[in-house]
């Protein structure tokens, strides 16, 4: 019954190779044969890796337009399928096979399973030849827009419109990003599908002529983030979407974060929840690393979200990202996204045929409207064409809305103060600056359009923008005028208003507004904190019973009688702790692990210098002291040193636990972090049943077959039983890792289990020595080595320790494995890039190495032996590899030196190390591991002069040595336990000043 097992016997593969599903090429017959397999398929012997396909297979051939949606493709299945499950348990199993296939899931906002599962499928070709016109001339649009992402087109209706009706979705614009980006990139990706068919073949060509004659395009960078509202069973929602492209060029990313950039890397939060990484590549672009984030709902009472980025522990915040919020006490603007959903406009106009209003009751319209209830709220919805005017009740005048003309953008520069983290208006101190953009993006000349303001709904007359010097506080409106068109929007001027906290503590604290003017203040209560007021000074108390501290505390302030700012204030409690993302106090005894991070803050005390101490469990030596620069701080923040450490003992060891120690002064809390929320109970693990240890939690894990040939490597899932997980039968192994994908900030630690008492159980430093040297005796195509791939593949897929498999930690004993090891994985990886800048990283950390340590002899032998493997025509592309390694670690001068020995660099001298001392302080020097490398000399270093950072010296002396392969007595590699360690303090003085030591490193180089 598994089709997909027979279908990679037809094609002579002993398993999946990796390639994308359509790529398979299904006939006719083979596509029938998996549908009848599923047809007749039951939960017992279905095989989830066919209705994987199946996804793909229907996208491709049965796509023909509208919104995909599981139901659909579960639809069409029929047979006896439709009485054995459910749209929902089909879906799960397609979710399964990909993770059993190794399918890398899209990742923006949110994890975007569906979507992969139906583009594992390439282009629909059903609906793309029943459109072929339609879409050859969207294409077309889309190409000469030369976009980085769907948002930088989706909006524009003269390419939209382009498209029919029908496939007017994100899906398919997705789809068709793809395609662009194979022809602006002339990859030739999906030249062979769209040459399956002999109507689409026109379309190819045409792309390919189009794509020679147009000139590179210089985009504007402003964050495209939008707000919808979806109708779903009668049930409405506001959730909003992050727009942000997938990579970006420094100037454009400066554009978007607001100041100059030129680190490495930004975590972006938005209201300390971390959304992505902007990662610096080679070529200086930074690349958005996701991380797993839901689209996130609309909350009535927030008002803009609060976004900031951190780099080098300090935080920066972000003005102005998020520019629009839904309002409903005001008529707003809807367009049309897809179906069911529809996009929040920021104006009175959209350049598309449709829209709709939505309007408070106090509102009315000639147009007939129905009735929606949002958030409690009672409101109007009007879908219209051309015009519509709403009047209101209130007061009289009215508001004109239009489609299908040209639209703009604008912006009030916001002034909030640092007190205030969020409110629900455009915030300013004094006059605003507004600045006004075309469709595009562009800044409009001041010329071309004219910002009057008044008091918010009030009759006065509107006053020009530019004659005024100064206006009084509260609310205004404003009326943007371009040519013909009008837009409104409602700021509020603070004018001097300062809040300042008199008191701070954990339990309790004081705060006094100053220059109210004519405003009054109020403070919201809750549960958990007790308010009281007096001339505007207010004390806060917090109700201990609930161990919770607030995030933010909610006020308002405005004139009586008018519309009033509600603002979120900064919470001023303040103390030594850990919170969670509800704000629960966590106790020093709670077990946390490194997948459950998230919405976690460090809280510190005012006018107190508060440390966080990170160090191993098992291995103290090494710790890495932190400044907590903010009264409150995302834990998540401090992940990659927290990995580092995690690091130094083995990650297999479940007693390995890394400690957060905050400290002030004499006052110290210990957090301890495990590398994973769950172990294995291996008890029956003979009658090939295993469970989680102490735990009901419902977790998919999956066996990895070990001590097996390379082509049986796969992963079989586990069917649960009661509390228990069954082992399936199997003849490929007796021996598995049981491992788990992350779920909700769960993880299993992986667990090597035998369902057979005849294993032979061998020393794990054994086991590693045996593979090692197998894995340098043999050629790249042997057996050992394709284990390799295929480990680290479940590796990197699964988020697990490298260390997780023998094998892999095999690779890092000696020089000339590791050389082989590093090219054979980087010709073997879909995206180069993040081979370079995410796995390689984690993977020194875990195995304890560094892939430049590795001598220049091995790197030429290797280089020699992998482009007999894949041919010279690609030698270009390993050194590449090798350069971006280099590169991302700042040695770009020593990949220069692999080929030109004699290059000259600059010495390191007295005043080096002098000031190095200086930057670490006397803190740091007192922390520094003891145990050195042994290095043959001084390369005229004075190190006896400076015995306190001997370690920061010899270091990359050591590593030199490696590199020149001149230490045959001591060498860095392999060796006992305290050969381990020494390995680690070298990877830790190049984590802790990394320019000195590759400035060391050069000299030493270059002076043997």
């Amino acid at each position: 019954m598994n089709f997909l097992s027979s279908l990679l016997k037809k094609r002579n593969l002993q398993k999946h190779d990796n390639r994308s599903l359509w790529k398979y090429f299904l006939n006719e017959e083979e596509s029938n044969e998996l549908k009848k397999c599923l047809q007749f398929s039951t939960p017992l012997n279905i095989d989830p890796r066919d209705v994987t396909l199946y996804y793909a297979f229907w996208w491709k051939k049965n796509y023909n337009g509208g919104i995909p949606s599981k139901q659909e493709v579960f639809n069409s299945v029929g047979g006896n399928a439709q009485y054995n499950f459910t749209e929902q348990s089909f879906y799960k199993l397609a979710i399964e096979g990909a993770q059993i296939l190794g399918i890398k899931w899209i990742k923006k906002q949110n994890t975007l399973r569906f979507k992969t599962l139906l583009l594992q499928g390439g282009l629909p070709l059903k609906h793309i030849s029943d459109n072929q016109g339609k879409y050859k001339d969207f294409l077309e649009a889309v190409l000469v827009e030369q976009p980085s992402s769907i948002e930088d087109f989706m909006f524009k209706s003269h390419i939209i419109d382009l498209l029919p009706k029908s496939s007017q979705n994100d899906m398919v614009y997705e789809n068709c990003l793809e395609i662009v980006k194979s022809i602006l990139n002339n990859d030739g990706e999906f030249d062979k599908l769209l040459e399956s068919e002999d109507t689409l073949k026109e379309i190819s060509s045409s792309l390919k002529v189009k794509s020679a004659s147009i000139s590179k395009k210089v985009r504007q960078s402003k964050p495209k983030n939008y707000w919808l509202l979806r109708f779903d069973d009668d049930k409405c929602k506001i959730t909003l979407r992050l727009g942000l492209a997938n990579t970006y060029t420094q100037e454009t990313l400066q554009d978007i974060l607001g100041f100059s950039i030129a680190e490495k890397e930004y975590q972006f939060y938005m209201d300390d929840n971390l959304i992505c990484v902007f990662r610096r590549m080679n070529n200086n672009s930074y690349k958005t690393d996701w991380y797993n984030q839901q689209n996130r709902e609309w909350n009535i009472s927030d008002g803009f979200p609060y976004t900031y980025v951190i780099c080098n522990d300090e935080k920066i915040e972000v003005s102005d990202f998020v520019q629009i919020i839904p309002n409903l006490e005001e008529p707003s603007l809807w367009s049309r996204f897809n179906d069911n959903e529809w996009r929040l406009v920021k104006g009175n106009s959209v350049p598309s045929k449709e829209a709709a209003v939505l309007i408070p009751n106090r509102w009315k319209s000639d147009l007939p409207c129905s009735q929606v209830t949002l958030y409690s709220n009672s409101l109007q919805w009007m879908p219209f064409e051309g015009e519509i005017k709403v009047q209101s009740k209130e007061l009289n005048y009215e508001r004109v809305f239009l489609t299908d003309v040209e639209s703009f953008d604008w912006l009030i520069q916001t002034q909030k103060p640092n007190w205030m983290l969020k409110a629900n208006l455009p915030v300013v101190k004094t006059v605003p600056k507004v600045l006004v953009f075309d469709e595009n993006g562009y800044d409009i000349s001041r010329n071309r359009f004219k910002v009057y303001l008044r008091k918010h709904k009030s009759k006065d007359s509107w006053d020009d923008i530019t004659s005024l010097k100064y206006i009084k506080t509260g609310c205004f409106d404003i009326r943007i005028v371009k040519g013909d068109l009008v837009a409104y929007d409602t700021f509020f001027n603070i004018g001097n208003l300062k809040a300042r906290f008199t008191e701070q503590s954990i339990h309790s604290a004081s705060i006094v507004f100053e220059n109210l003017d004519y405003f009054t203040c109020k403070l919201n209560e809750s549960s958990l904190v007790e308010i009281t007021e007096s001339n505007n000074y207010y004390s806060l108390k917090l109700n201990t019973e609930y161990s919770k501290i607030p995030t933010t505390i909610k006020g308002a302030i405005g004139n009586s009688g008018k519309k009033k700012l509600y603002f979120d204030l900064l919470s001023p409690f303040q103390g030594m702790i850990i919170t969670d993302s509800e704000g629960q106090i966590i106790p020093e005894d709670q077990k946390l692990s490194l997948a459950n991070l998230y919405g976690m803050r460090i809280l510190s005390t005012n006018n107190k210098e508060t440390f966080l101490t990170i160090k191993n469990s098992l291995k103290t030596d090494v710790k890495i002291t932190k400044v907590v620069k903010e009264s409150t701080q995302p834990v998540i923040s401090f992940k990659d040193e927290i990995v580092r450490l995690f690091y130094l003992a083995d990650a297999m060891n479940y007693r390995n636990t890394v400690c957060l120690e905050l400290s002030e002064g004499t006052n110290k809390k210990t957090f301890e972090i495990s590398g994973f929320s769950h172990t294995l109970d291996v008890t029956n693990e003979l009658v090939r049943q295993v469970a989680l240890y102490d735990s009901n939690d419902n977790l998919d894990l999956f066996a990895v077959p070990v001590n097996c040939n390379a082509k049986d490597i796969d992963m079989i899932p586990l069917s649960r039983n009661d509390g228990d997980y069954l082992i399936p039968n199997t003849d490929i192994s007796n021996q598995f890792i049981i491992i788990s994908s992350k779920k909700q900030g769960n993880q299993l630690m992986p667990r090597f289990v035998k369902t057979s008492e005849q294993v032979l159980t061998v020393d794990s430093k054994e086991r590693i020595e045996n593979f090692h040297k197998e894995l340098s005796i043999t050629e790249f195509n042997d057996d050992v080595w394709q284990q390799v791939i295929s480990y680290f593949k479940i590796c990197t897929q699964y988020e697990l320790p490298f260390s997780t498999f023998d094998q892999l930690r095999a690779i890092s004993r000696s020089s000339e494995v590791a050389a082989k090891a590093f090219l054979l994985l980087g010709i073997n990886q879909v995206d180069p890039i993040e081979y370079v800048q995410k796995d390689i990283p984690e993977l020194e950390k875990d195995l304890g190495f560094c892939f430049h340590w590795i001598a220049v002899s091995h790197w030429g032998n290797s280089i020699n032996e992998i482009s007999q493997l894949i041919g010279d025509q690609y030698y270009s592309s390993i050194l590449e590899i090798i350069s971006n390694y280099m590169s991302n670690n700042g040695l770009e001068s020593l990949f220069r030196i692999m080929s030109d020995p004699n290059l000259k660099t600059e010495p390191v001298l007295q005043s080096h190390i002098i000031n190095l001392r200086s930057q670490l302080g006397k803190r740091v020097l007192n922390e520094l591991p003891y145990n050195s490398p042994k290095i043959s000399k001084d390369y005229n270093i004075q190190i006896e002069d400076h015995n306190q950072v001997r370690l920061l010296i010899q270091s990359p002396i050591a590593a030199a040595e490696s590199i020149n392969d001149i230490q045959q007595e001591f060498p860095i590699w392999a060796g006992n336990e305290k050969r381990d360690v020494i390995r680690r303090n070298i990877q830790y003085s190049q984590y802790l000043k990394p320019d000195f030591y590759n400035k060391t490193l050069l000299h030493a180089l270059t002076r043997s």
